[in-house]
C-alpha cells in the first residue's frame, strides 16, 4: 500500500510539473506582445499560444487530490484550516515578494500598490462589491480554488459522501453554466468558479469511478467532450484537449510512472512556482531585453523564478503548514473536538 500510495503521488506531482511548465511557457513566450516584452522579433510558437491548458490540468486534479484527502479532516472547520495552511503561508510571502518588485521596477498596467495588496491579503475580494485589482494576475486562480474548497467542503461535510457529493456538485456545475448562459454577473461570488467548476467535477469524478460501472464513464467521457465543445476558448482545438483530459484519466487511474523524477520534483514545487512566475518573471525579461540579451531573458526569468520557488516551498510552504496543523490541533480542536 505504501510504495501504490507513493507511486500515486508521484503520479500527481508529474501532471503538476507538465502543467506548471506549460503555464510558464505561455506566459514567457506567448501571452504578452514583443513591444511590451522590449523583444525586437515574435518568436512565438503556435502550440505556446494555447499552453494555458496547464491551469485547467491543475483545476481537474485539484478536484482529484480533494476526494483522496478529504477524508482526512474530521470536519468542515478542520478541512479548511488544512486547506489554509497548505495555500495561505505560500501566498502571502510570495505576494509580499511580488510587491516588492513592483516597488523596484516597471510592469504597466499590472502593478498594484500596497494598500491594494494589503486587501488581497485578507481576502477583501470576497466581499461583494470589492473588487481589488489582484496582486498578481495569475492569483485568479487561487481564488477559484479557494471557492471550491469552501462550496464543497460544505457539501461534503453535510452528506459526509463522496458520492453524494459529487452528485450535488453535477447539479451546483449544471446550474452554474445555465445562470451564466443569461447574466454572468449574477452572485459572482458563486458563478465566477464556473466553468472551472467543471473541471473539478473531472478530477472528483475520475477519483469515484470504480472498474465496472461502464454507465459512469460513459457519461464522464460525454461530459468532457460537451463541457469542451461548449467552451469558446477551446475553439478549434477540442480534439488535441479532450486527449489531453483523457491522458490524465489514465496516468491517474493506471498509475503510470513515467520516470521522469525532475518534472515531479518541479510538480511538487508547482504552487509557489505558480504564485511568483508571472509578474516576477516577465519584469525579469523585460529588465534583461532592455540590455539586449533577449536570448538569455526567458532562461533566466524561469531559473531565477524556479530557485524562488524552491526557496518558498522549502522553507514557507513546507514548515508553516506543519506549524500551523499542529497549532490547531494543540490549541483549537482540544477546545471541542466534537464540532472542531
Amino acid at each position: 500500500m505504501l510504495s501504490k500510495n507513493k507511486e500515486r503521488i508521484e503520479n500527481i506531482d508529474l501532471l503538476r510539473g507538465v502543467a506548471i511548465i506549460f503555464i510558464v511557457l505561455y506566459h514567457y513566450t506567448a501571452h504578452y506582445s514583443p513591444d511590451y516584452l522590449f523583444r525586437s522579433d515574435n518568436w512565438t510558437s503556435g502550440i505556446s499560444k494555447h499552453l494555458w491548458v496547464g491551469v485547467d490540468i491543475f483545476f481537474i486534479l485539484s478536484g482529484y487530490c480533494i476526494a483522496m484527502t478529504i477524508f482526512q479532516s474530521q470536519n468542515y472547520i478542520e478541512f479548511l484550516m488544512r486547506r489554509f495552511a497548505r495555500i495561505y503561508p505560500a501566498y502571502v510571502f510570495c505576494a509580499l515578494i511580488t510587491l516588492t518588485f513592483y516597488s523596484l521596477f516597471d510592469l504597466p498596467g499590472r502593478e498594484v500598490d500596497w494598500y491594494t495588496g494589503f486587501m488581497n491579503l485578507i481576502f477583501a475580494n470576497f466581499v461583494p462589491g470589492l473588487n481589488f485589482k489582484y496582486i498578481d494576475g495569475v492569483y485568479w486562480m487561487l481564488i477559484v480554488e479557494l471557492k471550491f474548497y469552501i462550496f464543497f467542503g460544505i457539501i461534503y461535510f453535510f452528506f459526509k459522501n463522496l458520492n453524494k457529493s459529487i452528485i450535488t456538485w453535477v447539479i451546483f456545475s449544471i446550474f452554474l453554466n445555465i445562470v451564466i448562459l443569461f447574466d454572468d454577473n449574477i452572485f459572482v461570488t458563486i458563478t465566477s468558479i464556473s466553468p472551472h467548476a467543471n473541471w473539478f467535477l473531472v478530477g472528483l469524478i475520475i477519483f469515484s469511478l470504480k472498474e465496472k460501472k461502464l454507465l459512469m464513464y460513459f457519461l464522464t467521457i460525454l461530459f468532457v467532450i460537451i463541457n469542451i465543445i461548449v467552451n469558446e476558448r477551446f475553439n478549434g482545438y477540442e480534439l488535441p484537449f479532450i486527449l489531453i483530459v483523457f491522458l490524465i484519466w489514465l496516468v491517474l487511474k493506471l498509475k503510470l510512472n513515467f520516470r521522469l523524477s525532475l518534472i515531479s520534483k518541479i510538480g511538487l514545487i508547482s504552487f509557489s512556482w505558480y504564485l511568483l512566475h508571472h509578474s516576477i518573471g516577465i519584469i525579469i525579461i523585460r529588465e534583461i531585453n532592455k540590455l539586449g540579451a533577449e536570448n538569455l531573458s526567458v532562461i533566466i526569468a524561469i531559473i531565477s523564478t524556479l530557485l524562488m520557488a524552491i526557496c518558498s516551498f522549502k522553507f514557507i510552504e513546507t514548515p508553516m503548514k506543519k506549524i500551523v496543523v499542529s497549532w490547531y490541533m494543540k490549541n483549537i480542536k482540544k477546545i471541542n473536538p466534537k464540532y472542531l
